[in-house]
């Protein structure tokens, strides 16, 4: 009698991203606005730090109502894998914005 695996729903792993984003926006805005760094993002460089903040944060209720959507539920190895992907990446992200901020005021 082997045991089953069943894959975890993807609740958690949206909630991160949405965070994820939100802070990404909120640091990229501060270090904008700072002087301290700049936007590696072809598409959002032409963009005011303001106008960054507000699309991240649109972003994330976007990505917040997913949260309240049949998505969640799935048991998808493909959707669980790339999530995780993609919230390992933007925490990274958000590691390079904290050191550049970091550096910015200690230098």
């Amino acid at each position: 009698m082997g045991i089953v695996k069943q894959h975890k729903p993807l609740k958690k792993h949206v909630w991160s991203l949405v965070v994820l984003n939100f802070l990404d926006g909120l640091l990229t805005y501060i270090g904008l606005s700072l002087g301290a760094i700049t936007e590696a993002n072809p598409i959002l460089a032409s963009f005011s730090p303001l106008a960054i903040l507000m699309t991240k944060l649109l972003l994330s209720l976007c990505l917040f109502s997913f949260l309240y959507t049949p998505f969640v539920r799935l048991q998808s190895r493909s959707w669980l894998y790339s999530l995780i992907f993609v919230n390992m990446l933007y925490s990274f992200i958000l590691l390079l914005h904290l050191l550049w901020l970091i550096l910015f005021f200690i230098g």
